[in-house]
């Protein structure tokens, strides 16, 4: 298969993981690797470009009917773009020039939308919003009569605004969003709206002391601060969290400060815990401890618990 159309597809980038390989290689192979923890299965050692891989995740049918790769090559030409920047961020620089900023600030909102986790709630954002419409539509008799009319129009058949809103009423569905092209355009979208969100925000580079930080499939973290207190009062919370390599981690704040900070080890590790918590599925990290193992089970129950019920009723 030709380099630009391949079949096995990376929604976290082989080269951003390969930050986060223990330092001491496979002694049989000499190979880099990385730990491997899941909620249900063993931890195992894989190496970066067999992590994070879904088969043509980012390919759509065009209008011939053929599989399309304009989505993986628009984000491979990011990550060449990407490259020199991100692993100057990696090694502990941050950008000097307003153009290598936006760069990382593009790398970083591509890092945050591209991960199976991102389409799911992109896709059911999609859901919800066409499903309220329906249940406003249903239960306005006017605008639901203009609609019967609309469609026994453009159908021939008979629409009675009675019948169909008893149909729809009387039965349960579910609804999935089958258009891969609008959901990678969509995804496509929402990275230059975040790009630009970044943008105003004041980066900073946390670095681990005698610790190393550990990455996940949903890699980046945003949140509200006020909600996840890590640190000191004295120090300072953050908007956005982004682990670059085992040593760095890249912050976004809205306020003033340093523009790095140093971490002890017990502050790596919350940060840590924080990133397994963000997880879908792995965590991808430079060492084997019991506690992430233990974290991803917990997190796993809770979301179970709190799965909504994906039977939609009008």
């Amino acid at each position: 298969m030709p380099g630009n159309q391949p079949k096995a597809q990376h929604f976290v980038q082989s080269a951003y993981l390969e930050a986060f390989c223990d330092p001491v290689p496979n002694q049989k192979t000499g190979a880099k690797f990385l730990w491997i923890h899941s909620a249900h299965q063993p931890v195992r050692r894989q190496v970066p470009k067999e992590c994070a891989v879904e088969n043509y995740f980012y390919c759509h049918e065009d209008k011939t009917g053929q599989r399309s790769f304009l989505g993986e090559n628009f984000l491979a030409d990011l990550e060449i773009a990407s490259s020199a920047v991100l692993k100057d961020a990696q090694n502990g620089s941050l950008p000097t020039t307003l153009r290598d900023r936006f760069t990382l600030a593009g790398y970083t909102a591509m890092s945050l939308v591209r991960t199976p986790a991102s389409k799911r709630q992109i896709d059911q954002s999609a859901i919800d919003h066409l499903v309220q419409q329906m249940r406003d539509l249903v239960n306005d008799p006017v605008r639901h009569a203009e609609f019967c009319a609309m469609m026994e129009k453009e159908s021939g058949d008979r629409w009675d605004p009675d019948e169909s809103k008893r149909k729809l009423k009387a039965g349960r569905v579910r609804a999935i969003q089958t258009n891969r092209a609008w959901s990678l355009r969509r995804m496509a979208e929402l990275m230059m709206a975040l790009q630009e969100v970044l943008m105003q925000m004041r980066f900073l580079l946390l670095h681990a002391n005698n610790a190393f930080f550990l990455t996940s499939d949903c890699p980046v973290r945003v949140h509200n601060p006020s909600t996840v207190p890590l640190f000191p009062k004295n120090v300072q919370s953050f908007e956005m969290l982004f682990p670059l390599s085992r040593d760095y981690c890249l912050a976004g704040a809205y306020s003033t400060g340093s523009d790095r900070i140093e971490l002890e080890p017990d502050q790596v590790q919350k940060l840590n815990r924080r990133f397994v918590q963000q997880a879908d599925r792995f965590v991808y990290s430079p060492f084997n401890a019991d506690y992430i193992q233990d974290e991803l089970r917990r997190s796993s129950e809770r979301k179970r618990a709190s799965q909504p019920n994906d039977v939609i009723q009008f």
